[in-house]
């Protein structure tokens, strides 16, 4: 038998370095996969939120002017013959004078509804930036409400601080794996380990702290500071059960001077005040939760937002 040709054996040498090129490509966009969904989760405090600003009333109703003066050219000539002409001339232009009056009314309407508007915003801007309890917390909870993926809700107001309660999601948001360089500069990508789950989901719920009291103080332009309660919520039978995470202060005058190039838990605990955050867990849980007592009053206040969430929705 004669031995195979040229263009054989040379398929046959390139098959296995295809083959590693291959695996290295694939293994390569797998690491930036898990690598690009950690930098998701630890990454959330340095979203940026656009400060409240007055809204301003609608433009006045545009008035139907071609529908009013129909109206009034086919009331003013009903009943008159169609051959008594100068009969329906008159008509016409009493049509026409009435059409005129009507379409003032309706516009000086429609300009009065617009300027008790402005009085009304007027009413509630001021009181928002007077840290109105009762406006502050709608308003806030309304833009939790608007941003999609948000388990936020503002428990009330203190002074000129805020303090919100926000659910963070559980431990199953991790990446299974973790990716790692081997000593000779190569990727090694391997199960997650307890350790590093664990210092991964810290700095998530430190960047949901940072992120929630960010969003909360651009909604609030009355509010000095910020008290956020990071919660997660676990399921035992018919009902959540709810363990606090973290919680810390924030002040408009913090954010400001912030870096955020740093990580959310070394900024959290430079430039938070009263910072309380969980300690890694050896195991499972990876985030060992606080006594919901640290906080005094913060269960029944929780209670209460939760008690008014079923009657809003019954």
């Amino acid at each position: 038998m004669s031995g195979a040709s040229s263009p054989q054996l040379a398929a046959v040498e390139r098959t296995p370095r295809l083959t590693a090129a291959h695996t290295s490509a694939a293994k390569s966009a797998l690491a930036e996969s898990i690598l690009d969904a950690e930098d998701a989760l630890t990454s959330v405090h340095r979203s940026w939120f656009a400060p409240a600003t007055r809204p301003c009333a609608p433009s006045p109703e545009r008035v139907d002017e071609s529908t009013i003066r129909t109206r009034h050219a086919e009331a003013a000539v009903r009943g008159v013959p169609w051959f008594d002409l100068p009969n329906r001339r008159r008509a016409a232009r009493v049509a026409q004078r009435r059409a005129l009056t009507d379409i003032g009314v309706a516009r000086r309407a429609a300009e009065e509804r617009v300027q008790a508007e402005e009085q009304r915003i007027d009413q509630w801007w001021a009181a928002l930036c007077a840290n109105d309890p009762r406006v502050v917390t709608e308003h806030v909870n309304g833009v939790f409400a608007s941003d999609r993926g948000t388990r936020a809700a503002a428990l009330g107001t203190h002074g000129a601080c805020v303090e919100v309660a926000v659910v963070v999601s559980g431990e199953h948001v991790l990446p299974a794996e973790e990716v790692r360089l081997a000593a000779d500069g190569s990727l090694t990508i391997r199960r997650a380990s307890v350790a590093h789950r664990a210092q991964l989901y810290r700095q998530h719920v430190a960047a949901v702290v940072i992120a929630t009291a960010r969003r909360a103080l651009a909604a609030s332009p009355g509010a000095d500071s910020v008290k956020v309660h990071a919660l997660r919520a676990t399921c035992t039978g018919p009902f959540d059960d709810l363990n606090l995470l973290a919680v810390a202060e924030l002040t408009r005058d913090d954010i400001l001077h912030a870096d955020f190039g740093m990580d959310a838990v070394s900024l959290l605990l430079r430039f938070g005040r009263g910072v309380r955050i969980g300690a890694a867990g050896i195991d499972t849980p990876v985030m060992v939760p606080l006594a919901l007592d640290t906080v005094p009053g913060l269960a029944e206040r929780l209670e209460e937002v939760c008690a008014g969430h079923h009657r809003a929705s019954a």
